[in-house]
């Protein structure tokens, strides 16, 4: 039984199919009632509703399981506290660890890549045999502008400000198939692995791909610092506004590079690119 924390979000629902599709038994750590819907709808086998902070409830969850997959809040001030609670109660049951970091967690300007980098840290010298898995920016955050494209041809984005910033995607579901393959093979123990897409795209080729799949001229708007905060509605003065403001800046600044040689060889495939990714979400919709 794999224990999957933060499990309601998009990527735990994305992991809870992957691992029922290898046939691998879940149980899905959520907060509340909606969560514990969305999770079994994904095919978790076993739903635990559940506060990530109170040691008892982790308890009961870890109990019986054999191996765990844990999934942060996003942008959360204390991940790494969370993350840590999380490790002790592992540690107690002598279970599989497998963490979801994030692609180049070295970059320790950035809230969340740090906080993330000091939970890896703990993880490898916890003693348990682990994994780390860090993957790139998932091409599922192009999904929410894809119909303004289509309406307008203009579409909203965040993370190009210019012609030289280059942005590594990988799709969520190659990501997800990934870590199924992880659990799955048992060939993937005591390392880190970066799942990266097969590219790493300019404004330019975005708008092309848009361009070729929409089957019309298709540019691109940068949303601006207000407007993103606006329309999340979060506060701008929080952890999670600054975190996610100043990981788009450095993103264009320095861009955020990646190789896929690594999800190519557990996936034994291509991974998706994101015309092909584009491709088979408009034909979904």
């Amino acid at each position: 039984m794999i224990l999957i924390t933060g499990a309601s979000g998009q990527v735990g629902c994305a992991v809870i199919r992957a691992l029922q599709a290898e046939g691998l038994e879940t149980r899905a750590l959520v907060h509340s009632e909606g969560g514990a819907a969305r999770v079994r709808a994904a095919g978790a086998s076993e739903v635990v509703v559940a506060d990530m902070e109170n040691k008892a409830d982790l308890e009961t969850a870890f109990a019986g399981t054999d191996a765990v997959y844990h999934i942060a809040p996003a942008a959360h001030p204390r991940e790494e506290e969370l993350g840590r609670r999380i490790l002790e109660v592992a540690l107690k049951y002598g279970v599989y660890f497998v963490y979801h970091s994030v692609l180049h967690s070295v970059l320790l300007d950035l809230p969340h890549h740090r906080q993330k980098l000091h939970m890896e840290n703990a993880v490898v010298e916890s003693g348990l045999v682990y994994t780390i898995v860090q993957p790139a920016v998932f091409m599922q955050m192009l999904t929410p502008g894809l119909e303004t494209a289509a309406q307008t041809g203009v579409f909203p984005q965040k993370f190009f400000t210019g012609s030289d910033t280059q942005l590594n995607l990988v799709d969520l579901t190659d990501a997800a198939q990934a870590v199924a393959a992880i659990f799955k093979s048992g060939r993937y123990r005591n390392g880190s692995y970066e799942l990266c897409g097969p590219e790493n795209i300019s404004l330019q080729d975005l708008q092309a791909a848009l361009s070729a799949v929409l089957g019309r001229e298709i540019r691109t708007a940068f949303i601006s610092d207000e407007n993103f905060l606006a329309r999340s509605g979060a506060d701008p003065e929080s952890y999670q506004a600054k975190t996610l403001l100043a990981m788009f800046a450095h993103y264009n600044r320095h861009s955020f590079r990646g190789n896929d040689q690594v999800l190519r060889w557990i996936l034994g495939r291509k991974p998706v690119t994101v015309e092909e990714f584009l491709v088979r979400t408009l034909a979904q919709q």
